[in-house]
């Protein structure tokens, strides 16, 4: 009989070559264990170890796993009543049935932290053959598909902040168990405030090189590393990448400098702004731009200054729908405590041509091919194909709207600016009320996200701080 594959069509005649080719590499470097995983609605990756003689048979079969995996919150608890009844009204999801996992042959690595063992990305189906549309992978590609039908490719490039720590945890112990257990103890590398000072880019040098090394042993196309402000805090951007290429950069990425790091005692967070005495805000910068279908940069003007059609559309697409989209940028509580006025992110919607507190900067200039547009209002928590969609949906929608971008702002934190979101909860209801967004990114994906991240802000809320405790326990 035939497979799950075949039966609906997942591999066309490129993919079944590129499946021979992995086989083949399999065979020659001596492979013994794959991981096969997929990105969750955090942008963590998940998934199962698996022999790697069975790879075959995981290509056209898949491989399954509980569905429940795609309704979970950070802390690992399932949120939505799969017990009850069809809960999503997807395939197989009542009772947490399965879902299957189907290998990408595009997206094979073999791990350098690891002998005979290589990583493998899935793509997400449900039992009735249908992609998942749960799966944020997937939404990404539907977003990167509606700008190739427009006739124009987009490409993306990294510029992340994280925080890189020295490890000083001792044995688990009880207090380590819980949803969430406690976060590691960790020391700081530096003492920060000490931007790109070159003493302290030394003293840096052994886990800069380990970054190198993992990037590039991965494929990921790192450009450069560099010592951020705030204490233990780095930064690294990296080349401009056609469609969601970036997205899976970033996904794997995180995964793999975590695991890389731990094997030589570090901790690498990236957590907008960890709770360590003098951290800074960490915030990821995402750099993009648009070409035709010859490869022509869509956003470079005939001179300084100017602002081709293009861009300018693009621009006024991801202003019109920032509100409603900062849910993707900054998903997480902490993120919001980012958007702060003159601390080099942005607190309101604008644009500039080259200033740093605008949410959109503009980075294009006449003759240089790699002019792109930056949207400095994400965090480098974020689920990084949600992220990519949210600019896609939108610099497509100002475009075909023949949206134009209004006046470059002269000061980026003037008060007759329109805000950003303030907290979680005010972007989960913008985006959650948002035709536009419920459209673009599917009503069961966000029917599903949104009572997620109301599960997390529930269950913030009847935490008890330390501000709290700090003023309510000794006033009264």
């Amino acid at each position: 009989m035939a497979g799950f594959a075949t039966r609906h069509s997942i591999h066309d005649d490129a993919r079944r070559q590129r499946i021979a080719d992995v086989v083949r590499q399999i065979e020659a470097d001596g492979v013994r264990t794959v991981r096969l995983g997929f990105a969750d609605q955090h942008g963590v990756i998940r998934g199962k170890s698996f022999a790697a003689d069975q790879i075959g048979s995981l290509f056209e079969d898949g491989m399954t796993a509980p569905s429940s995996l795609l309704l979970k919150d950070l802390a690992h608890r399932t949120v939505l009543p799969v017990w009850s009844g069809e809960s999503t009204g997807l395939a197989g999801m009542a009772g947490i049935g399965d879902i299957l996992l189907i290998p990408d042959p595009d997206r094979f690595h073999i791990l350098p932290w690891l002998e005979d063992t290589a990583w493998i990305q899935a793509d997400i189906f449900h039992t009735d053959g249908s992609p998942s549309p749960l799966d944020t992978r997937g939404i990404a590609k539907r977003a990167n598909a509606g700008l190739v039908k427009a006739g124009l490719q987009f490409h993306a490039g990294l510029e992340i902040e994280a925080h890189v720590y020295r490890l000083a945890d001792g044995p688990l112990n009880a207090s380590d168990i819980g949803q969430p257990g406690t976060p590691p103890e960790v020391e700081i590398l530096n003492r920060g405030y000490q931007l790109l000072t070159e003493h302290y880019a030394d003293t840096l040098e052994p886990v800069m090189t380990l970054i190198h090394e993992t990037c590039d042993s991965l494929g990921i196309p790192i450009r450069s590393l560099e010592v951020e402000f705030g204490p233990s805090q780095i930064e690294f951007t990296c080349a401009a990448r056609p469609g969601i290429a970036a997205a899976d950069d970033m996904v794997l990425l995180r995964s793999a400098l975590r695991q890389t790091l731990a094997r030589h005692g570090y901790h690498i967070s990236f957590m907008c702004r960890p709770a360590i005495d003098g951290s800074f805000a960490s915030g990821w910068h995402l750099h993009q731009s648009v070409a035709d279908s010859e490869g022509t940069n869509l956003f470079t003007p005939a001179e300084d200054g100017a602002m081709t059609d293009t861009a300018s559309g693009w621009i006024a697409g991801l202003l019109h729908h920032a509100p409603a989209m900062s849910l993707f940028a900054v998903p997480t509580i902490t993120g919001y405590k980012r958007y702060r006025a003159h601390s080099l992110a942005p607190e309101r919607i604008s644009w500039s041509h080259d200033g740093r507190g605008a949410l959109v900067r503009a980075l294009c200039r006449s003759g240089d091919a790699a002019s792109r547009v930056e949207n400095r209002g994400g965090e480098p928590a974020a689920n990084p194909y949600l992220y990519l969609a949210s600019q896609m949906f939108a610099g497509l929608d100002g475009i075909t709207a023949e949206r134009e971008a209004p006046p470059a702002a002269a000061d980026a934190y003037d008060d007759a600016l329109p805000r950003l979101p303030s907290s979680l909860d005010e972007a989960l209801a913008l985006a959650r009320d948002d035709a536009f967004v419920r459209d673009r990114f599917g009503a069961t994906f966000m029917d599903c996200y949104v009572a997620i991240k109301k599960a997390e802000l529930a269950s913030f809320a009847t935490h008890v701080g330390d501000w709290e405790h700090r003023a309510y326990f000794a006033a009264f």
